[in-house]
C-alpha cells in the first residue's frame, strides 16, 4: 500500500505499517481489510519486532505488518500483546542488514500462558500502568521515564514463569 494510495484513497480507516510512531498508522483510507480484536507486529525494518493491539478497530495493514488474532477461549488476546511486547526482540534476525520478524518465527514463540484470572489480573495492572504513562505524557519527562522503567519492571515481573521441573 503505497502513499500514493493513501493520498487517492482518503478516509476514516487507519492503516497500519511498520513505523512506531503514532502507534504505527501510516495513514487513513476509506475501507479496511479487518474488524477484530488483533495484535500487529512490524515485520521488517529498523523497527522489527514492536507490537500493537487492536480492539474494536477496524483497519488494515501494509505488507511490512503482521497481523495475530486468536479464537482460543484460553488466552486473553491483551496478555498475550503484553507478553510478546517483552519477547519479540530477542527473536528479530538481525543478519542481512535488514532486521525482520517474520510470521513463521512469531509462529514459533512459546509464551506461558497462565490461568484467564491471573491473565487478567496482569491485563488489569499493566493497563493501568500504561493508562499513567500515556497521562503522564502531559506532563514532566523525567516524570514519564521513571513511570515507563516502572512499568517495564513489573511487566517483566509479572511476566517471568519459573520452569517447572518434573
Amino acid at each position: 500500500m503505497s502513499k500514493g494510495y493513501l493520498r487517492d484513497n482518503v478516509g476514516k480507516y487507519p492503516v497500519y505499517s511498520s513505523q512506531t510512531a503514532n502507534q504505527g498508522v501510516f495513514g487513513y483510507i476509506n475501507s479496511y481489510d479487518y474488524d477484530c480484536e488483533s495484535i500487529t507486529w512490524t515485520t521488517d525494518g529498523a523497527n522489527a519486532g514492536s507490537v500493537f493491539y487492536h480492539n474494536d478497530k477496524k483497519f488494515s495493514i501494509t505488507n511490512v505488518c503482521g497481523l495475530l488474532r486468536s479464537d482460543r477461549k484460553d488466552i486473553v488476546l491483551k496478555y498475550l500483546f503484553y507478553a510478546l511486547q517483552v519477547n519479540t526482540k530477542q527473536y528479530v534476525n538481525y543478519g542481512m542488514g535488514n532486521p525482520k520478524l517474520m510470521s513463521n518465527v512469531m509462529g514459533a514463540i512459546i509464551i506461558p500462558v497462565p490461568p484467564l484470572e491471573e491473565q487478567a489480573r496482569i491485563v488489569e495492572i499493566l493497563d493501568k500502568f500504561d493508562a499513567l504513562t500515556s497521562d503522564l505524557t502531559q506532563g514532566l519527562p523525567a516524570e514519564i521515564a521513571v513511570r515507563q522503567k516502572q512499568y517495564e519492571y513489573y511487566r517483566d515481573k509479572l511476566l517471568a514463569f519459573e520452569e517447572k521441573t518434573a
